[in-house]
């Protein structure tokens, strides 16, 4: 049984397409090998030609596992996974573009007429959060100019099927991707918006465009635009950062995005903050808080200066009155503790030997009458 008909089994529509894509590459270069026959040095000298080709860790991921969910339905992976790991795939969430590197990348895409494909996607993806496969699966039923909605169908999992509102910008860029398909043949209402390039100016209506649709064209223009690096789905993250900025709600953000991470619901929850603080900072009088604090500061010091002369002198418990003379050597421990500032020693005597004792400067006069007693 041959390798795409082994992907086949037991695949949904949109599943099979995304695996026949991810397996495209696994044939080129592997080859015609028997399945039988793949070893561990066959998959590492696959990871690196790709890894030449300046192939991400995701997609190796993704390209990787259709290949391990052949073998494993012949039961080949066990003798493999031994020797195999997953490759470390990057945990940030995604890039926000500033308001200038955005235009400057629009500029730069509409700039040629090869680009107008790349161009229209990814203003709708800044636009509206579609992925790049929600785009690619578009048909033309799921396209309403009347209310200016589109309807997502086909997403990366069930939380992607929505219904999202078109402001003017996409709207003006499905309407020219709609002038194009028409002229590539999409007619019917079960075509796709971006039909398959089968060869040069032949396309064919009925099936999607590959996820390599327009992408020589994306790293071409983002390089032109000193963007080299930016990923088309990092447009999807742009536009929800941009709806955090603009203190929409968690449940607005997720009926137009769909489905949103912890991890990412609590990133934009920091960045709602921060425009919130960044707002609010637009209101601080600068000026008149200066002259407050230019006010203030002699009655602080002056207030500092009375506090250290007020410790010069303590007076005797917290009523403010000199305790009685104790009669005892344990009242005597006990009472006049509590004495700040000297201290002497008792005589040694039989009942309080040693015992330590704090006198207040201004009745060191009755030290004398105070030792007599104890002894």
């Amino acid at each position: 049984m041959g390798w795409v008909k082994a992907c086949e089994l037991g695949s949904g529509q949109f599943c099979l397409a995304s695996k026949r894509d991810a397996l495209k590459p696994v044939i080129r270069h592997i080859g015609p090998v028997f399945i039988g026959r793949i070893r561990p040095q066959t998959l590492s000298d696959y990871v690196t030609a790709r890894k030449s080709e300046a192939i991400g860790n995701r997609t190796l991921n993704i390209e990787i596992g259709v290949l391990r969910k052949i073998l494993k339905r012949w039961k080949l992976w066990g003798a493999l996974s031994e020797h195999y790991r997953a490759l470390p795939e990057p945990k940030d969430i995604g890039r926000a573009l500033s308001p200038s590197e955005e235009s400057r990348l629009f500029a730069v895409a509409s700039a040629k007429p090869e680009w107008t494909v790349a161009f229209c996607a990814s203003l709708i993806a800044a636009n509206t959060t579609a992925g790049g496969c929600e785009l690619r699966n578009l048909r033309l039923r799921d396209i309403d100019l009347t209310t200016r909605t589109l309807f997502v169908k086909v997403g990366k999992n069930r939380f992607r099927i929505r219904a999202i509102p078109l402001n003017e910008t996409a709207t003006w860029a499905v309407t020219r991707l709609l002038a194009r398909a028409a002229r590539l043949g999409s007619v019917s209402p079960e075509h796709y918006l971006l039909p398959k390039r089968i060869s040069g100016q032949h396309f064919e209506p009925s099936q999607p465009a590959s996820r390599w649709a327009w992408r020589t064209a994306w790293r071409k223009l983002t390089e032109q635009a000193g963007l080299k690096g930016l990923r088309p789905h990092d447009l999807r993250h742009h536009a929800i950062t941009k709806l955090a900025e603009s203190q929409a709600s968690e449940q607005t953000i997720m009926a137009i995005a769909g489905h949103v991470s912890r991890e990412m619901l609590e990133h934009y929850s920091h960045i709602r903050l921060e425009a919130k603080r960044k707002a609010l900072s637009s209101l601080d009088n600068v000026t008149f808080l200066a002259q407050l604090q230019e006010r203030a500061l002699p009655a602080v010091e002056s207030e500092i200066r009375q506090a250290a002369n007020s410790v010069d002198v303590e007076l005797v418990g917290t009523g403010r009155f000199e305790l009685p003379t104790p009669r005892t050597p344990s009242e005597c421990s006990t009472r006049l503790s509590h004495v700040p500032t000297k201290e002497g020693t008792l005589p040694d005597n039989p009942e309080g030997s040693g015992v330590r004792c704090s006198l207040s400067p201004l009745h060191a006069d009755n030290h004398e009458v105070t030792e007599r007693r104890l002894l």
